[in-house]
């Protein structure tokens, strides 16, 4: 088990500062699955656009990974990473609020082709 993060993965996170709904969903294959934490199931690009666009449009957004492993099949030049992220953002209060969720990313050529996501038990 590996726990470098993918590259993609951490350009995804990364990214989630910029609330840039356009850049979020160019991480995603045309034909991706997205099963986000709080939507039912997003098939293609277009509609986890939508998604990141009503997502993305907190206050002070932003993510970071607490926890990652990753499985590589060389083979099929595919990589699933699989961990634990935390988002922070301001609420209408003016108060931050932290989500820790668990994710699950499939990679292929580059590009995430399905991605689940949801809060973590506690």
């Amino acid at each position: 088990m590996n726990t470098r993060v993918p590259k993609i993965v951490q350009r995804w996170v990364d990214s989630i500062k910029k609330t840039d709904p356009v850049l979020q969903s160019k991480f995603y294959s045309k034909g991706a699955i997205l099963l986000a934490t709080y939507e039912t199931m997003l098939l293609g690009r277009k509609e986890i656009l939508g998604y990141m666009q009503r997502f993305l449009d907190k206050k002070n957004m932003r993510c970071r990974i607490l926890e990652n492993y990753t499985k590589i099949d060389y083979d099929r030049d595919t990589k699933i990473a699989n961990g634990l992220y935390e988002f922070k953002f301001t609420d209408e209060k003016g108060e931050t609020q932290s989500v820790i969720a668990r994710y699950t990313y499939v990679i292929n050529r580059g590009k995430i082709i399905t991605h689940h996501s949801s809060e973590n038990p506690q």
